[in-house]
């Protein structure tokens, strides 16, 4: 027998362009409350009256949010908190694939791409415990590129150099902040998944033609049109189903679980170690205290 359909509040960042946009779409073709963020008011409200156009009578809402600013991050979860908002389910999809070629400092005080993947979300998720339901789930989207001998620049995180002021590069911001995103999302079910909110980290695959967004001449057109035909590459569509599917998981089972694109697996042996996740979260509430402002 077939269990009865119930829709669910999904609250998608970064959810007005690429695979945020395929996946706010295929969530609302699904019969869910979406709401999801973008940074410009412009590119939120297009992408808005897009998804109304497209499916009408979608229940689909859009909202500010700059993942680089922890003030921006207080400021959402403050607004959906007053309205009394509820989420069963929160794709933090939002992100960089292409950290810039020089280290950014934001007005936190954080290494700009380490902020956008974990410390944002980090703050946006603890704020908004008291409007997640229970049980409910949070779903992060990895990388396997935090494995250990991924291609290029080897992922290193240095607890003592954490925003990489001595060792800057574009691969290795990326790849230390997806490692430090499934630390987070080991730490927060240790602490939070008793309780009913789970997270787990999902990489949704190799995914060239949205890689190709931010690359240049020759690897532009490889990314777009050689790789994609490759058997280990995915559609942006088949990463968005993907990330939907997760989206619609029993929010009652437990977290911790890590989809490398292929499977449910382990992620590397630094990602599942208890102790630098702990770690990783005492400088999280040091970064982004939720209450008053950062401090060093």
């Amino acid at each position: 027998m077939t269990e009865p359909f119930h829709p669910k509040s999904i609250l998608v960042t970064g959810g007005n362009r690429g695979i945020g946009r395929l996946l706010v779409l295929e969530l609302l073709r699904r019969g869910h409350h979406v709401v999801f963020t973008a940074r410009r008011p412009d590119a939120g409200e297009a992408a808005r009256a897009e998804y109304s156009r497209l499916l009408p009578g979608a229940q689909v809402e859009w909202w500010p949010l700059d993942l680089a600013s922890l003030a921006s991050v207080r400021g959402l979860a403050g607004t959906l908190l007053r309205e009394g908002r509820r989420f069963e389910v929160v794709v933090h999809n939002a992100g960089t694939l292409a950290p810039p070629p020089e280290r950014r400092i934001t007005a936190d005080g954080l290494e700009e791409t380490l902020q956008i993947h974990t410390v944002g979300p980090y703050l946006l998720s603890t704020l908004l415990l008291p409007a997640l339901a229970r049980p409910s789930r949070l779903v992060f989207i990895g990388s396997a590129l935090h494995e250990p001998g991924s291609r290029g620049v080897p992922v290193r995180f240095g607890f003592d150099d954490p925003f990489l002021d001595a060792e800057y590069h574009p691969d290795r911001a990326y790849k230390n902040a997806k490692l430090a995103q499934l630390w987070l999302a080991r730490e927060w079910e240790r602490r939070h998944g008793g309780d009913g909110v789970h997270a787990d980290d999902v990489c949704p695959g190799f995914v060239p033609v949205t890689a190709s967004a931010t690359a240049r001449g020759g690897m532009r057109l490889l990314l777009r049109w050689v790789l994609p035909l490759m058997p280990f590459a995915t559609t942006p569509r088949a990463a968005a189903h993907l990330e939907a599917d997760w989206a619609e998981r029993d929010p009652a089972l437990p977290g911790d679980a890590y989809f490398d694109g292929a499977r449910v697996t382990e992620p590397s042996a630094d990602a599942r170690d208890p102790e630098l996740a702990r770690a990783f979260w005492a400088l999280l509430e040091r970064w982004a205290p939720t209450r008053g402002q950062p401090h060093g």
